[in-house]
Order: structure tokens, then C-alpha cells, then sequence
């Protein structure tokens, strides 16, 4: 397979649309706090990045030594970046409300 294989509107269309439908749940997410969306959206962002860092680790014979560890170091944490999940996990209960609008108790 070519690295810079030629262009490809239909694929190019639909990455992107796969980029926006992500894009789309995540704002759910953050809009709505509920903890299912938000660990569902947080997990599908999770998967969509961690391919991206596969198959751009597996395709670095073009570059020279320093820019694929510059490419890898600016795209690794970007993909496995444990910020979100952390973040979460802290404010989890606070998001939760029970039926009568009240904080769950500690």
C-alpha cells in the first residue's frame, strides 16, 4: 500500500463524518454530565484515537529518525492521554443526581 496513496473523496467523506458523529457524542456528553454517555463517549474517543496512533506508528518509514520521534512524542499523549478519565472519576458524583434533584451522599 502507498503511503500517499491518491486522493479518495468517498473515504475522506466518510472519516470525516465519522470524525463529526464523534464530535456530536462528546458534546452530548458534556452537555448532559450523565455517566454512561460520558464513560461511552470518553471510550469511543478512546478507541478512534488509540487506531490513529496504530496506524501512524506503523507507517514511519518515510521519515527521518527525528521527525517520527517528534511525530510520536505530539501524537502519543494526545491518543493516550488519561486526562479525560482522571477528570471524570473525580467529578463522577457530583454529576450524578438522584430522582429528587439532591447529591448523592459521599
Amino acid at each position: 500500500m502507498s503511503h500517499l496513496p491518491p486522493y479518495n473523496g468517498h473515504l475522506l467523506r466518510d472519516s470525516g463524518g465519522a470524525s463529526l458523529a464523534l464530535a456530536v457524542v462528546l458534546c452530548a456528553a458534556v452537555a448532559t454530565m450523565e455517566r454512561r454517555l460520558v464513560l461511552t463517549a470518553l471510550t469511543a474517543y478512546l478507541v478512534s484515537s488509540l487506531a490513529r496512533l496504530l496506524f501512524h506508528a506503523s507507517h514511519l518509514e518515510p521519515l527521518s529518525a527525528a521527525s517520527a520521534a517528534g511525530f510520536m512524542v505530539l501524537l502519543g499523549p494526545a491518543s493516550c492521554s488519561r486526562r479525560p478519565w482522571c477528570g471524570w472519576r473525580r467529578t463522577a458524583r457530583r454529576c450524578e443526581l438522584d430522582p429528587a434533584g439532591r447529591q448523592p451522599a459521599p
